[in-house]
C-alpha cells in the first residue's frame, strides 16, 4: 500500500499511526497538496486532499475516515479500533465526530491566517472558529474517564484524539497550553511516546509556523 500525504496533516498522521498500530506495512509518499505537489495529489484525488491510500491492486481511498473503516476491515473485529456495531461502535463514532470537527474549526482558522493578506483576515471568523475548537476540546475533556476513552481498550478516538492534540499544541499553542485539558495532554503524551507514533513524526512545514500563537 502507498499513503499518499505529509504526516504535518493530523488527518494522515493518524491512518499513518494506525497502520503502524495494526502492523500494516506501507510506502510513504510524503507530498503536500499544495504548490508544486498539488498536481500530484490531483492526479489521485479530484479535489486535491490527502490523504489518499493506494491500495495494492491500485484502487484510491479518500478522507481519512474513510481510509480508517478500510483499515478496521482488514484488522478484523477483533483488533480494529472502532467497534464494528452497537452502542460501543456509536460512542467511538459519537467522540471522533467533536474531534474532527474541532481540529477541522482548527485548520479552517489557520487557513484563514495563511492564505489571506493580514488585512484581509476576518477576526470575528477567526475567534468564533477558535471558540469551536476550545469548546470541542473541552467536552472531549469531560468524556474521557481513563484509562481511555472508552474504558481499559485504547480506541481511534484516544488515537486521533492525541494525534489532533499534538497538531494543535504544534500550530496554536497560544490556545492549546491555556486550555485546562490536563486528561487529554496526558493522553497525548503518553501515546506520543509509543513506537507506532513515533515511526509518523510530523515534518518540520511553513504552513501556519509563522503564525506565533
Amino acid at each position: 500500500m502507498q499513503l499518499i500525504g505529509r504526516y504535518s496533516s493530523p488527518f494522515v498522521r493518524r491512518v499513518a499511526v494506525t497502520m503502524q498500530h495494526y502492523g500494516m506495512a506501507y510506502e510513504h509518499h510524503s507530498v503536500m497538496p499544495f504548490g508544486a505537489g498539488r498536481g500530484q495529489v490531483a492526479r489521485l484525488n479530484p479535489i486535491a486532499r490527502v490523504p489518499v491510500l493506494r491500495l495494492d491492486d491500485g484502487e484510491m481511498l479518500v478522507d481519512s475516515a474513510a481510509i480508517l473503516d478500510h483499515l478496521d476491515e482488514v484488522a478484523g473485529p477483533e483488533h480494529a479500533l472502532v467497534p464494528a456495531n452497537g452502542k460501543a461502535r456509536r460512542r467511538v463514532l459519537a467522540l471522533l465526530a467533536i474531534a474532527l470537527g474541532s481540529n477541522e474549526k482548527l485548520v479552517t482558522a489557520l487557513y484563514e491566517r495563511h492564505f489571506r493578506p493580514k488585512e484581509l483576515w476576518h477576526q470575528p471568523w477567526i475567534e468564533a472558529c477558535e471558540g469551536q475548537v476550545r469548546d470541542g476540546y473541552l467536552w472531549l475533556e469531560e468524556q474521557f474517564t481513563g484509562p481511555w476513552f472508552t474504558g481499559q481498550a485504547m480506541s481511534q478516538a484516544d488515537l486521533t484524539v492525541a494525534v489532533f492534540w499534538s497538531f494543535g499544541m504544534a500550530k496554536r499553542p497560544g490556545i492549546f497550553a491555556k486550555l485546562a485539558c490536563p486528561k487529554l495532554r496526558v493522553l497525548s503524551e503518553r501515546l506520543e511516546a509509543t513506537p507506532a507514533f513515533k515511526a509518523a513524526p510530523p515534518e518540520t512545514e511553513m504552513l501556519s509556523n509563522q503564525l506565533g500563537n
